[in-house]
């Protein structure tokens, strides 16, 4: 849709990382740093609904930049104490982290004047020169996300057989949103509580079964932090609350089988007040049951194989502002399936063979618009120079086939990549 030669995303990733640990009798103190700079830009065009004989189709465009600066510092402290028979491994720490955002965004005008243009919908590409430039609503913002955190954890081996395990985060999350365009000033604070609680239970040397509880959060900004309102300011945060058991089992030397159900419950989405449609009330709800196996091991000396299937149920448990009870949550497939091979021909020389496959899903929340299940294959190749350095070829999308990974609505859908090589090199020392 619209210009193709006016279409393109451009993005600058500058990363940097340190950890230092260090060990000193019972204890093991670890540090981590990490630093992110990101430049991304980004220009795009946009079909709306088509006519109502589906003979033409209006077109947008636009362009976005965002350059956002990471710098996250963890701090663990672990220790290994023995109160009788009763061994604890006892996990504390802290986590500060900072996010600054820079939004930019322009209007795409059609001949310098209009802000649509419509095109027949059997061609739906143009040449139609286009001027960027703001428009009244477009973002220029700054915001400054800051985050302080401090855990405990407690992993408890009461017998051979029996560990329990209890945790709890706090958070204090602070987003502070400032308006370019009018000086506007909007600030949220949050103080979150997660808990984490599990039990593992060993009947024999090879088999492990597990539960779990735990309990997260998304600010009312959402997972980008990238803007802040005068509603998304006054709301609480997304409420997580994860159920979860499995086992893994060591079935041969060479054979491990892992599998798991759980059970998500997303609660405190907004949804619009029954009794005042302006207004807007935390009632809206979303569950995602879930089923995952895997399985890792040796088909010969020589041949290694990892698969995995995985079935997910995700839907609208009460109405949100986006969609009544009942819908299903968009782009989550309810199968997903992988397999991979990997051969070693020679010593120093492997192939690899996979395949990736997944059912179809909904575009949206609304489900109106499906995207088609699809399977892609991909192979790779490894050689070792050394024993610390390997050259790595992967070819992702070997037949070169046509499929749909996302959507950012019913009508801007985002294909996968075509055939695509990346090589890498990696080296320890």
């Amino acid at each position: 849709f619209g210009d193709p030669d006016d279409s393109h995303v451009r993005l600058g990733v500058h990363l940097g990382s340190a950890l230092v640990e260090h060990r000193f009798e019972r204890f093991t103190l670890r540090n981590r740093t990490m630093y992110g700079d990101y430049d991304r830009f980004y220009q795009n065009y946009v079909p709306g609904a088509t006519s109502a004989d589906r003979s033409t189709v209006p077109l947008s465009a636009y362009n976005n930049a965002t350059q956002r600066r990471n710098l996250f510092n963890q701090t663990d402290l672990v220790t290994s104490i023995s109160t009788g028979s009763v061994r604890h491994t006892v996990l504390v720490g802290a986590e500060f982290g900072r996010q600054l955002t820079d939004n930019f965004r322009k209007t795409g005008f059609f001949n310098n004047t209009t802000t649509s243009l419509a095109v027949p919908f059997s061609a739906t590409t143009t040449t139609v020169p286009v001027t960027y430039r703001q428009s009244a609503t477009d973002a220029d913002n700054h915001l400054q996300t800051n985050v302080a955190a401090t855990f405990v954890q407690d992993q408890v081996e009461l017998t051979d057989y029996l560990q329990v395990i209890g945790g709890i985060r706090f958070d204090r999350f602070d987003l502070r949103y400032h308006n370019n365009r009018n000086n506007d000033n909007l600030r949220r604070t949050d103080h979150l509580v997660s808990p984490r609680a599990g039990v593992v239970v060993k009947p024999a040397t090879q088999v492990s079964l597990y539960g779990s509880y735990s309990i997260s959060y998304l600010p009312s900004s959402g997972d980008q932090f990238a803007s802040l309102t005068t509603i998304t300011q006054q709301v609480e945060p997304e409420k997580f609350t994860n159920y979860e058991g499995g086992l893994k089992w060591d079935v041969f030397p060479e054979l491990s089988i892992t599998a798991s159900v759980y059970q998500l419950n997303r609660t405190n989405t907004r949804s619009t007040d029954p009794n005042d449609p302006t207004r807007i009330v935390q009632t809206g709800s979303q569950r995602t049951n879930g089923f995952e196996w895997s399985a890792t091991g040796l088909v010969t000396s020589k041949w290694q194989v990892v698969g995995g299937y995985a079935y997910q149920d995700a839907f609208v448990t009460s109405a949100t502002t986006a969609a009544p009870a009942g819908a299903k949550v968009a782009q989550v497939p309810h199968h997903t399936v992988s397999l991979w091979n990997q051969y070693k021909v020679l010593p120093y020389l492997s192939a690899a063979l996979g395949l990736i496959g997944r059912s179809k899903s909904f575009a949206t929340i609304d489900n109106t618009v499906t995207l088609p299940g699809y399977f892609r294959a991909d192979a790779a190749l490894y050689w070792d120079f050394t024993e610390n350095m390997r050259v790595q070829a992967n070819l992702e999308n070997i037949f070169d086939r046509l499929y749909y990974t996302n959507a950012d609505s019913n009508t801007n859908i985002t294909p996968g990549s075509p055939r695509a090589v990346r090589i890498g090199l990696t080296t320890r020392f």
